[in-house]
């Protein structure tokens, strides 16, 4: 596991926002890095790869982790940033009981939900339009259907099981 000084991860999230913007720089890979303690609070993470790394007492409140994949990583004890943020991390492909609350989530915070239906039934994708998902996932047309409504907690704590991610149930 990699560990990283304070100035050498200051750096990585320096290169990292100018590849964000388009200004060089390069895309953060802290996969299998320990980043235990690390205080990464209002720290922009989009599109940051944070595979297997160690994030336990982290402070991660108000991080920015839009498409951050976190895939096995260790949550455990760290400072997390509301349950809403972890649905917008890239979680791919997911199980098709997962992807329907996904989904649900989804429909249920778009401004017209119906949009959900004419999508099952062949049509258009209900984002193109320009509003902004609410959860990053891989998603199928065969398993929409209407139906009660999880909370962001109930889904991330879903996906951090399906995922493999510890925590500490303060989420």
């Amino acid at each position: 596991m990699k560990t990283y000084t304070k100035e050498e991860l200051k750096a990585i999230l320096e290169k990292h926002y100018k590849w964000l913007i388009g200004n060089g720089g390069g895309r953060a890979d802290l996969s299998n890095a320990d980043l235990r303690y690390a205080d990464l609070s209002f720290a922009n993470l989009r599109s940051a790869n944070l595979s297997n790394a160690d994030l336990s007492y982290a402070y991660l409140s108000y991080a920015y982790l839009s498409y951050a994949n976190l895939s096995n990583a260790n949550l455990s004890s760290a400072d997390l940033p509301a349950p809403a943020m972890f649905l917008l991390c890239s979680w791919g492909a997911v199980s098709d009981k997962l992807t329907t609350e996904l989904m649900r989530y989804d429909a249920s915070n778009h401004p017209n939900p119906e949009k959900f239906d004419e999508w099952a039934a062949g049509g258009d994708c209900p984002y193109q339009s320009g509003f902004q998902r609410c959860a990053n996932f891989t998603e199928k047309r065969d398993l929409w259907k209407k139906g009660k409504t999880k909370s962001a907690r109930e889904l991330a704590l879903m996906l951090f099981k399906e995922k493999k991610i510890k925590y500490s149930d303060g989420i």
